[in-house]
């Protein structure tokens, strides 16, 4: 397709289809990259950075953490989703496949950079703390912020329902088993993180 980035919204089984053999080592990296710009600001958002560091450092700083996390996320989840789907639901895809599949699924999760540029500036560090002595001041700021909110909400379930049907397309599933695979992916990577942390725990108490 000549516009997979806007394909993938409402065509997404042939857009990944197509994109397979198309999509080069750098496009993928470049969705990645983007896709991590976001998830730093997110993750930000959603840890309430901003009650600890200052509006200048999280603005920069967290993009930057969320790319090399964003990379992370894409081998290891992807890794999973391959492994998953091919040992326990018997799809047919393999890792490259993978990877080029949930590298194109994140365009939702991009799109919320169109909503970051607008938030930056107008909520500054309410953005990223637990109280909002800005948004406080203002009703129609306040609105505003849920608004957002709200369609970042909507990006972020739309991300995992194309996420879904792109590992469904490379494993040859349905969207409903794909979602399976999706969740168990995640809940792995879950689970070893927290037992990483407790290891460490162990042996530093130790």
């Amino acid at each position: 397709m000549d516009k997979p980035w806007i394909s993938i919204w409402f065509q997404t089984r042939d857009t990944i289809r197509e994109t397979q053999q198309e999509t080069s080592t750098g496009t993928k990296i470049l969705l990645v990259a983007l896709f991590g710009l976001a998830f730093g600001y997110d993750t930000a958002s959603s840890q309430s950075l901003g009650d600890k560091y200052s509006f200048g450092l999280i603005a920069v700083g967290s993009p930057l953490m969320g790319i090399l996390n964003a990379f992370i996320h894409w081998f290891v989840i992807s890794w999973l989703a391959y492994w998953i789907g091919s040992r326990w639901f018997h799809g047919d895809g393999d890792w490259e496949e993978s990877r080029t599949a949930m590298a194109w699924a994140g365009i939702p999760f991009i799109a919320k950079l169109i909503l970051w540029i607008p938030q930056l500036f107008l909520f500054r560090l309410d953005n990223f703390t637990t109280d909002s002595p800005l948004l406080d001041t203002s009703v129609g700021l306040s609105v505003l912020f849920w608004v957002f909110g709200l369609i970042d909400l909507i990006l972020t379930i739309w991300y995992f329902v194309i996420l879904s049907k792109s590992i469904g397309e490379v494993h040859g599933v349905s969207s409903t088993l794909a979602f399976g695979i999706v969740l168990l992916s995640y809940v792995a990577m879950v689970l070893v993180l927290v037992l990483t942390s407790f290891i460490a725990f162990a042996l530093l108490m130790g």
